[in-house]
């Protein structure tokens, strides 16, 4: 994706100018790293969350529920997944290009910035895996509960009526129809409520940022193409 932006961009700068170098800087390589092996790892626990929801898959070894485990190490994949991006985001990841461009006795130095998530529906997509990853882990979390004591929910059952239940929650809608009977479920309610609260804004702030910071880089672009072309104009004349 960025060879292909900088291919585009160095073929553009040929047409009128010969480059004699050009120069990338990764900015926050790392965590540019650290998301994409968290968006696989949601993704390994998505898949796991949503069939265990509907049928135990781990066993319960002794007095430990390794399910619940599990459910929860996929709950805190889902928001740092969403965390990472935030800061992805407003500390600036990508690569810096610096061009240097020659023309006759002429030496150029161009500089632009191309963003890790250069495109909004990649931005859109870790944003719905780290949400989704979070609803399916309350779901599965909410199903291991029901299977080691039915009187922790009233009206709840393992499968779809645990997403439903999972989804009623986030939104904080609470029909009435299932809710919690016990400490235990009913924390787990609390903290899911308090997550849609809290990233929900992120979610939408993180959104904006991105699509501001995407129209600037717009407009630069299209000031910089215009000046060149007048410049291309004057030297015609």
């Amino acid at each position: 994706m960025i060879v292909e932006r900088l291919d585009g961009l160095n073929s553009h700068a040929n047409q009128e100018w010969e480059t004699i170098s050009n120069t990338t800087y990764p900015r926050y390589s790392k965590l540019v790293s650290t998301r994409k092996f968290i968006g696989f790892l949601s993704v390994v626990l998505l898949l796991y969350a949503t069939s265990n929801t509907f049928h135990q898959i781990l066993p319960v070894w002794h007095s430990l529920r390794i399910g619940l485990i599990a459910s929860i190490v996929g709950i805190l994949s889902g928001l740092t997944l969403i965390v990472v991006l935030v800061f992805e985001v407003f500390l600036g990841a990508g690569i810096d290009i610096e061009l240097k461009l020659q023309k006759g006795q002429k030496i150029l130095q161009e500089y632009q910035f191309i963003p890790s998530l250069n495109k909004l529906p990649f931005l859109l997509t870790f944003l719905g895996l780290g949400f989704f990853t979070i609803i399916l882990g309350f779901a599965s979390f909410d199903a291991e509960l029901l299977r080691q004591n039915s009187n922790n929910f009233s009206g709840l059952e393992e499968g779809f009526l645990s997403i439903y239940f999972s989804i009623v929650t986030f939104s904080t809608v609470g029909y009435g129809d299932i809710y919690p009977t016990s400490i235990i479920a009913r924390s787990a309610a609390i903290c899911e409520i308090f997550i849609a609260m809290f990233f929900s804004l992120i979610a939408l702030s993180t959104t904006l940022s991105w699509v501001t910071a995407y129209e600037r880089q717009q407009h630069d672009l299209s000031i910089k193409q215009r000046i060149q072309d007048i410049e291309a104009r004057k030297t015609s004349l």
